[in-house]
């Protein structure tokens, strides 16, 4: 994620823009509803590895569409670069006060970006429940107020209102049994903490600690920020371990606990904040025997 942070330092605060005052104008509709040639030409869109990220969708518009964001090719990418991709957009899908919407020819969006696995999403809600399936439409340049970005875009089989939903690409729908329960103890989250020698965050532990308690005897999985960083700590009554430290500093904003996984442990998928700035990335951890681990591009192998 490193790569992607350096990006977005230089271009990319991805934070929300204003869900109010929009003045809808579609300049080209049919771009909307036809299908982008790149997921007929493009195999590495349809390559047997399973993609997990949040589903975003826009805010301004009525139709069945939701978005991911996309990760460059490239581990680093210029200014200058950056810019280029955006010169060469052909079209413009959507355009209002604040935001518009820009496609990416098919053969560029191969080029620079990381495609793969993202042919077709299953959304689901936060409990696991599907909510809509989504093909692939194209590749955008969606410049917003604050944050533009590069994505996917996807029809879906119905309209997708919010932001609590995440996706999976070249996945069977089968989850590994839940069980845990899930809690936001901030006793539980400050008593953590003190143990680990850290600071609370600023805003206090309200909703800054999420804990998995096992159905199987006293063991709880805490998902926890302090003032700088994001733990991630096993507890049972003869151990206390860190199995995740972020290396930068780093809070989550949010997370998505998704029961899936060749370890003991499920996958976390959490929305990231860097301290007291606008800088804003999403990270997918998974077990790998001993601790949690980054995935790389938000990818498995299926």
């Amino acid at each position: 994620m490193k790569d992607l942070i350096i990006l977005t330092v230089v271009l990319l605060a991805f934070s929300c823009s204003n869900p109010h005052d929009s003045k809808v104008a579609i300049d080209d509709k049919r771009h909307s509803t036809n299908v982008d040639s790149l997921s007929a030409k493009v195999d590495i869109l349809h390559e047997g590895i399973k993609y997990i990220g949040f589903i975003d969708s826009f805010y301004f518009s009525n139709e069945n569409e939701a978005y991911v964001e996309l990760y460059f090719i490239q581990d680093e990418i210029s200014s200058d670069e950056y810019e280029n991709i955006v010169d060469l957009s052909d079209s413009l899908i959507y355009k209002d006060d604040e935001n518009s919407r820009h496609r990416i020819p098919a053969d560029i969006a191969s080029k620079y970006f990381d495609l793969r696995g993202l042919s077709k999403l299953k959304i689901y809600d936060t409990k696991h429940n599907l909510v809509s399936g989504a093909d692939f439409l194209r590749v955008e340049y969606l410049d917003q107020n604050i944050s533009p970005v590069f994505i996917a875009v996807y029809r879906t089989d119905k309209r997708i209102v919010g932001d609590s939903y995440y996706g999976i690409g070249n996945f069977s729908g089968q989850f590994r049994p839940i069980k845990f329960t899930v809690s936001s103890d901030t006793i539980l989250s400050g008593k953590l903490l003190a143990q680990l020698g850290d600071k609370q965050t600023f805003f206090g532990l309200k909703d800054n600690g999420t804990h998995l308690h096992f159905n199987s005897g006293d063991t709880v999985l805490s998902v926890i920020n302090s003032d700088n960083y994001a733990y991630i700590v096993l507890t049972t009554p003869k151990e206390f371990q860190v199995l995740y430290k972020s290396v930068e500093y780093e809070n989550y904003t949010d997370l998505k606990i998704i029961p899936l996984g060749n370890g003991i442990f499920p996958y976390i998928l959490t929305r990231n904040v860097q301290p007291d700035t606008d800088v804003m990335w999403d990270r997918l951890l998974f077990f790998d025997g001993t601790k949690y681990t980054s995935a790389d591009r938000q990818r498995v192998e299926k």
